[in-house]
C-alpha cells in the first residue's frame, strides 16, 4: 500500500511537460496516469496502488521509440489490471480481467495516441 500523500500531485512532481489523465472504472477504481514523465531512465514506468482508496497512479516515462512507449504502457496496464483483480478476487486469466485490460487500454489510448 502506498500512502496518499505520495500519490497526490504525482504527475506534477514527475515532470512539468507530462500529460495526465484520470480514468474512472465505473466507480470501482480510479487510475491516474502521467505520460512523458522524467523518471531519470528512458523506457521505464511505474505503478503505485493505494488499495484503501481503490486508486492506482501510473507514470509512463520518456521513451526511445513509439514501440517502446507502447511496451511500457502495456506493462503498466498489466500491473493495474493485476491490482484490481487481486482486490476484487477476480482471476487474472478470466474473461472479466481481459475486458478490464481492454477498457483501461481504450481509455489510455485517448491520451497516449498524441505521443505516437
Amino acid at each position: 500500500m502506498v500512502r496518499g500523500h505520495v500519490l497526490h500531485g504525482c504527475c506534477h512532481r514527475l515532470g512539468g511537460n507530462a500529460l495526465s489523465q484520470t480514468i474512472d472504472i465505473n466507480g470501482y477504481w480510479t487510475v491516474k496516469v502521467c505520460y512523458g514523465a522524467d523518471l531519470g531512465e528512458l523506457n521505464s514506468g511505474f505503478t503505485a496502488t493505494d488499495y484503501s482508496k481503490r486508486l492506482s497512479v501510473v507514470a509512463i516515462g520518456l521513451a526511445t521509440s513509439k514501440a517502446q512507449l507502447i511496451n511500457t504502457i502495456s506493462h503498466e496496464i498489466k500491473h493495474v489490471q493485476s491490482n484490481i483483480c487481486s482486490y476484487y478476487g477476480v482471476s487474472e486469466d478470466s474473461e472479466n480481467a481481459a475486458y478490464l485490460t481492454g477498457y483501461i487500454t481504450m481509455k489510455m489510448y485517448r491520451i497516449f495516441r498524441k505521443l505516437l
